[in-house]
């Protein structure tokens, strides 16, 4: 079966690198366009690009796939199969492969249809996720839904370690489905329109910490979004995990900031101790030894400002 694989992310590349390991016949790759570095004007292949020159696979870039892409005729492919790539596809393009498009989906449809399902569910504390083959259609993950695996969320887990172990099991998905692709090709159903739920692509402004929130809440978005801050006395301080404290204070409240107890800083409903914090300009390090710096002030309140 000749396939043309879309993707663009570290995700996409681990489904790709799945499908070459099982010698699928991957006739071309699509990726999005290469970003270029604001810092140095270094231009940043994508991970599936990457793969692509690494495995000689023709590899392309549309800036526009529905305007340009219909040159993927020329594969005669029989199937489409994406996974995280990054751009809306039209009829047009879904119509070339003899047997549709496949898409590999981060979430248990019809939940966190949308760009950062993985990232969502964790912020919303969700304790399972899972892989969804389905069928890609015009609209945003809509398409009828070949079959899910499930996969459990641990307090412990990020969204990198959540990233990892979907993409692990989407290669076990998308290869069971192209083992049995005769009996999987007619066997699928629409999703729940009741039950859908679209999230949108996070922001900038998502990442700042407020400690209006409760403290789950809190904790819930540092694990997923792995990069938030907040700012204290005009420095920004990037915060990777905290877990929830037993301590009670005003929102932004210092509780604590010493190498004895770490960083405790108070929320809408108690508090959250900060485990890992990123100075602006320094490496990421234990919250608890950074407090040996004095920095902080107790009983201050963080205002970011």
């Amino acid at each position: 079966m000749k396939i043309v694989f879309f993707g663009t992310n570290e995700f996409s590349a681990t489904i790709l690198n799945g499908l070459i390991e099982k010698n699928r016949e991957v006739v071309a790759i699509v990726s999005q366009p290469d970003k270029v570095n604001g810092r140095n004007n270094k231009i940043i292949f994508s991970p599936v690009k990457k793969l692509a020159m690494e495995k000689n696979i023709p590899i392309h870039q549309f800036e526009k796939l529905n305007r340009d892409g219909e040159i993927l005729k020329n594969y005669n492919p029989d199937l489409f199969i994406t996974a995280s790539y990054g751009q809306i596809i039209k009829q047009n393009i879904l119509d070339i492969p003899r047997f549709g498009t496949i898409n590999v989906h981060a979430s248990l449809l019809p939940k966190y249809r949308g760009p950062a399902p993985i990232q969502w569910a964790i912020m919303n504390g969700e304790k399972k996720t899972g892989i969804t083959i389905m069928k890609t259609d015009i609209g945003c993950d809509t398409g009828d839904i070949y079959f899910e695996k499930e996969l459990d969320i641990l307090d412990t887990d990020t969204a990198t370690s959540v990233f990892d172990n979907l993409a692990t099991l989407g290669v076990e998905c998308i290869n069971e489905f192209l083992d049995n692709f005769e009996y999987y090709k007619d066997k699928h159903y629409p999703q729940d329109e009741a039950n859908a739920t679209y999230l949108p692509m996070i922001k900038k402004e998502d990442y700042l910490l407020k400690f209006d929130q409760n403290s789950k809440a809190l904790c819930d978005k540092i694990r997923a979004l792995e990069n938030c801050y907040f700012i204290y006395k005009g420095i920004r301080y990037k915060v990777s995990f905290a877990s929830v404290s037993n301590l009670f204070g005003q929102p932004g409240e210092i509780l604590a900031c010493d190498g004895k107890n770490g960083l405790i800083i108070g929320t809408k409903d108690s508090a959250i101790e900060i485990l890992f914090i990123q100075p602006e300009g320094k490496q990421k390090m234990l919250a608890l030894s950074y407090m040996n710096s004095n920095k902080f002030t107790k009983g201050d309140i963080i205002e970011n400002s």
